[in-house]
């Protein structure tokens, strides 16, 4: 018998794979075939957007959301520059704005929703 998973670990599960998801992601070389389009900025919006919305909805608490913000932030700037090491790829501060952009809208988006709610 399967036992259910609860929300929170789900979440924690999700927040998990995609931070790993983005990390392996932005740290592959071209050479290795894999594509993700023509919309490189949006691809980097909404996987930064999820990220921040699942850190949003597993930590709730006022603490834990500036330190969700703060996180997020970082690693998106951190793969940025790690980027600059990768043969093939070069970093770039107009994905890094739109990482910083996305997790900004995330946080946002969930306290707005959350104040609407009570």
């Amino acid at each position: 018998m399967a036992m259910a998973m609860s929300r929170n670990k789900l979440l924690i599960l999700s927040f998990s794979c995609v931070f790993l998801g983005i990390g392996i992601l932005s740290l592959i070389p071209p050479s290795s075939g894999i594509e993700l389009g023509e919309h490189d900025k949006w691809n980097h919006f909404i996987a930064y957007l999820i990220l921040a919305l699942n850190w949003c909805f597993i930590n709730n608490k006022r603490s834990f959301f500036f330190l969700g913000l703060l996180i997020c932030i970082c690693y998106g700037l951190s793969l940025e520059y790690l980027q600059g090491f990768v043969p093939g790829r070069v970093p770039s501060w107009l994905d890094a704005l739109a990482n910083t952009g996305a997790v900004v809208t995330g946080f946002l988006i969930y306290s707005i929703t959350k104040t609407k709610r009570g």
